[in-house]
């Protein structure tokens, strides 16, 4: 290291001297420059009064120096003084000399010769001299940096470097500050690599922790996506599957094999349009999409799979697929139940209601499509559960239903109001003599005998009225109510009959007011 230091600043020295030569020659140049203005005024006035002694000492004064090799004054083109010998290399240097009254007119010049080789050797001695110094110099501070580098810096580095090989692998270390060094770099580099230890140590241990609660969490995922009841699945930016879990196979019918990627509408072929139409919905909103549809399955059952996808980025989408059969069925039969009469099976007043203002709604749309309604109140029934009881009488609405399901079409619609009320809509009939041989033969059918489970037998009549809806156009309320009319008029007459609302004359004939026989017989008793 004393001779790296020696060599430094010997090479310093080498390296400085063309800056130390361009420093004496421009400190030269300043100096002659300073000598000029010193004589200048005097050379001035010896020029203007043609003085040759007087430039002569005027010259003389600027050798003294050392500086200046040689100096002339020109006047008129004629050397006037001169003094000095010029050097074999020499630089000159030329100043014109103003007229002492007159600035503006040249009385004559000043031409010096500065000496290179003397301004070399000034410039050798000086760097000579700055050689040794500094080579001298250099070797001192070479031996101290030396000293001091091995005793703080080599000797607490190596002790910090043995007690960082020394900390196991995996275990908490702390590295002992050097004797001396507590309150310096070193002790500070050993605060700070005691905290980086320390830090290193918690992040690893919270990294691993980390590391198994991941891969608990993935196990967990893992199983609740391979045994979920509903499929999951991912769609790359085509459509075609990329991941899916076994409940997605039970759902969608496949990819049996993870080596398949087929899209949607490839799964399932009749709902390709309706698959390709949310995927681009989804696509354009950047939010999820839901729908509910319904497929058949290769033996003809009719199945529903709700299907959910959500954007995920990039294109890719998230599916969720589940079959919701039995939840349809199940709102089929509530919704079933909400318009059916528990008693006897048939449509009650709010199915009853829908489907006149259906009927009614396709009329309005189409005066060619009309409809008949029957109103249809039940004769003697009261007499029935008067003899026989409630169970009797509920057998016998039964039994009226379905005699009545029995003698229309499956086009056409039965329902009970109410009571031993009943109503029946006639789908497409508007001619009115059809309409009137079609509830005759409802009339005979509910007078024929109904054995009760006791073994008696129960007799009830039908009191009907009707209204055709053809040409005119009639809300539900209107419909009903000349329905309504048309049913009272035949009670109030003669019961068990047919009347057309608005027809004239007395109820048609083979009309019943009473039933014949026994009235053993009979409901009435």
């Amino acid at each position: 290291m004393l001779l790296i230091g020696v060599f430094a600043g010997l090479l310093v020295a080498a390296a400085s001297m063309p800056y130390v030569l361009k420093l004496e020659a421009e400190e030269a140049g300043g100096e002659v420059q300073r000598l000029l203005d010193a004589i200048e005024d005097t050379v001035s006035s010896a020029c203007f009064v043609n003085d040759s002694e007087l430039a002569r000492q005027a010259l003389s004064g600027i050798l003294r120096g050392g500086t200046i090799s040689s100096a002339s004054i020109l006047a008129n083109g004629h050397v006037m003084a001169t003094v000095g010998t010029r050097p074999p290399v020499s630089k000159s240097v030329v100043r014109a000399v103003r007229s002492p009254f007159f600035q503006a007119e040249t009385v004559c010049e000043i031409r010096v010769e500065t000496s290179e080789q003397m301004l070399r050797a000034r410039v050798y001695e000086a760097t000579g001299q700055t050689l040794a110094f500094m080579a001298m110099q250099g070797a001192i501070v070479a031996l101290a940096a030396m000293a001091g580098v091995a005793l703080f810096v080599t000797r607490p580095i190596q002790r910090i470097s043995g007690a960082l090989h020394g900390i196991s692998r995996g275990k908490d270390g702390v590295i002992v500050v050097p004797k001396g060094h507590d309150d310096d770099e070193i002790g500070q580099l050993v605060a700070d690599t005691n905290g980086m230890i320390e830090s290193l140590t918690r992040a690893a241990a919270i990294e691993r922790g980390l590391r198994e609660q991941r891969e608990r969490d993935e196990q967990r995922l893992r199983m609740i996506f391979e045994n979920a009841e509903t499929g999951l699945f991912t769609l790359d930016a085509e459509g075609r599957m990329q991941s899916w879990n076994p409940a997605c196979v039970r759902v969608l019918g496949g990819p049996l094999h993870h080596d398949e990627h087929p899209s949607l509408e490839d799964l399932l072929p009749p709902l390709a349009t309706q698959i390709s139409a949310m995927r681009q919905r989804c696509g354009e909103r950047e939010r999820s999409v839901s729908e509910d549809l319904e497929i058949s399955d290769e033996s003809g059952l009719q199945r529903w799979i709700q299907l959910v996808l959500t954007p995920s980025g990039g294109g890719t989408l998230q599916g969720l697929a589940n079959d919701i059969s039995d939840r349809k069925r199940a709102e089929e039969a509530a919704r079933e139940l909400a318009v059916t009469d528990s008693l006897t099976g048939v449509l009650n007043r709010l199915g009853f209601n829908r489907r006149l203002a259906d009927l009614v709604s396709e009329h309005a749309r189409d005066r060619r499509h009309g409809f008949s309604l029957a109103m249809i109140d039940l004769d003697w029934f009261k007499q029935v559960n008067d003899t026989h009881g409630h169970d009797a009488g509920d057998h016998v609405l039964r039994v009226v239903a379905k005699r009545l399901e029995g003698l229309v079409r499956r086009t056409d619609t039965v329902a009970r109001l109410g009571g031993d009320e009943f109503v029946v809509l006639l789908d497409g009939v508007i001619d009115e003599a059809a309409a009137l041989t079609i509830l005759h033969k409802v009339r005979q059918a509910v007078l024929e005998p109904i054995s009760l489970e006791t073994g008696a037998i129960a007799h009830v009549g039908a009191s009907i009225g009707l209204t055709v809806v053809s040409e005119t156009l009639c809300g539900p309320e209107e419909v009903m109510r000349r329905a309504d009319a048309a049913m009272y008029a035949v009670k109030k007459a003669s019961r068990n009959d047919v009347q057309l609302f608005g027809a004239q004359g007395a109820p048609s004939a083979g009309a019943a007011p009473s039933l014949p026989g026994a009235t053993a017989e009979r409901a009435s008793g």
